[in-house]
């Protein structure tokens, strides 16, 4: 299996990158001590990526019924609201500002490493 088409991430290891990055915004904020409202927040952000990952059609999913670049469409509008998250939700500790800042980061790399147009079984 080849990780990394020509152009980038093939949809299964964006799969893997998906499910990962879900286990990583139940876990972090709470093992980094973020706020509550912080950590409410990550939970969110982790389920709602949970359901599209599960309805991706790519491996590893429930369900294959959302076209694969529609996925890449979704992820890419998360990213203003994940940045914006620390404004929107009044966070003021610099602890939760840095776990959004850098899940957004993440998230808009995973966007930009990712082949959009790749057979959705790769």
């Amino acid at each position: 299996m080849k990780a990394l088409t020509r152009r980038g991430l093939t949809p299964r290891m964006h799969g893997v990158v998906d499910y990962a990055a879900c286990a990583a915004m139940l876990v972090l904020p709470g093992r980094l001590g973020l706020s509550p409202t912080a950590r409410l927040a990550s939970q969110a952000f982790a389920v709602s990526y949970l359901g599209v990952a599960a309805l991706t059609d790519y491996p590893y999913s429930l369900k294959r019924a959302l076209p694969f670049p529609w996925h890449g469409r979704l992820e890419l509008m998360t990213v203003p609201v994940l940045a914006l998250t620390p404004t929107l939700l009044s966070l003021g500790e610099r602890r939760d500002q840095r776990y959004f800042q850098g899940l957004t980061l993440m998230v808009l790399g995973a966007y930009l490493a990712t082949d959009w147009r790749a057979d959705p079984n790769t």
